[in-house]
């Protein structure tokens, strides 16, 4: 080659996409409040469901009614949620950009893109979750009702679908958050985002899991130390309800603002991928210390004693 090459630029840290992350969630707080509600709407449905339908009056006979009314807001919610984290992805990529031009996708697109990839995350979820259960059930069966051999194969079963569900799981969330991230981020379709999102993930695995680590475990402790918190509130009665929409309210916030970084993070990410993230500030350099002669050495005048010396005394007679 007769050309000198130039190096490729080195991958952004992962302290330096956190960073730009988290600057992107908290510069919109109507994106945060807006999920935030979301979720908080989704969990009050979720512990009140069950609670209704189990110890209600069986006399009303509005089981069908309230399940499917429970159902139909957790659907809503689910894409609310969606166009709530696409658009807020996209205006903070938009933010995250090196270059100045506005991107070529807009609110509206990533707004259906969200509601695409939420149809996609509730597919494999609900995949998944039958192939766990179903293996875990069958394998436990096994073990428990077969002879040597099948429950030796149970026990197998039950360890492979453990050790599996527990490595699947996470990494298909990551992979569905960064698929969505990749289709508002960049104008690709949904074959496309999948590639982007695949190719980023087994690019650089340590920083995906190190960026969910950073985020989703300091939020899991927040809404832990939430919910420890409400449970010391008093007795059933208007400090006790005050105390559980209290902790709702708290826990959505933490787990909105954590989830916008994360997501805004992945953003960061994947324009590093793309050459678009702008690099982080050069450190300052150390300037060196000016240092004055004040006396030539050529001039030093070296003093030596000379003679015995006699012991101080203090000021004393000698």
């Amino acid at each position: 080659m007769t050309g000198e090459e130039t190096a490729a630029p080195a991958a952004a840290s992962v302290g330096w996409v956190l960073r730009l992350g988290a600057r992107a969630a908290v510069s919109s707080a109507l994106a945060v409040l807006v999920l935030a509600g979301v979720i908080a709407a989704s969990q009050v449905v979720w512990r009140t469901l069950p609670g209704v339908l189990l110890l209600g009056d069986p006399a009303l006979r509005l089981e069908e009614t309230l399940l499917l009314s429970g159902m139909a807001l957790l659907v809503l919610a689910s894409l609310v949620r969606a166009v709530v984290l696409a658009v807020a992805v996209h205006s903070g990529a938009a933010r995250l950009r090196a270059s100045a031009a506005p991107p070529s996708i807009s609110a509206a697109r990533a707004g259906l893109r969200g509601i695409a990839w939420a149809a996609v995350a509730v597919i494999v979820d609900q995949l998944l979750g039958l192939w766990f259960w179903g293996v875990l059930l069958a394998s436990g069966a096994a073990t428990f009702l077969g002879g040597p051999l099948v429950s030796f194969l149970g026990v197998t079963g039950v360890a492979l679908v453990l050790t599996l569900g527990l490595f699947l799981g996470p990494a298909a969330a990551l992979w569905l958050e960064l698929g969505l991230v990749a289709s508002v981020v960049r104008p690709a379709k949904l074959g496309e985002a999948a590639r982007t999102s695949l190719e980023t993930l087994l690019a650089r695995p340590g920083a995906v899991v190190a960026l969910w680590l950073l985020t989703a475990m300091p939020a899991g402790f927040l809404a832990a130390g939430v919910q420890v918190l409400q449970a010391g509130a008093p007795g059933p009665g208007r400090a006790a309800g005050a105390a559980a929409g209290v902790a709702v309210v708290l826990g959505a916030l933490i787990e909105a603002l954590a989830t916008l970084i994360r997501l805004d993070a992945l953003a960061a990410l994947v324009l590093d991928r793309m050459r678009e993230l702008p690099p982080p500030p050069a450190r300052p350099r150390a300037e060196p210390v000016p240092v004055a002669t004040l006396v030539p050495s050529a001039e030093v005048i070296e003093a030596r004693p000379v003679g015995p010396l006699s012991p101080w005394t203090g000021g004393g007679p000698r």
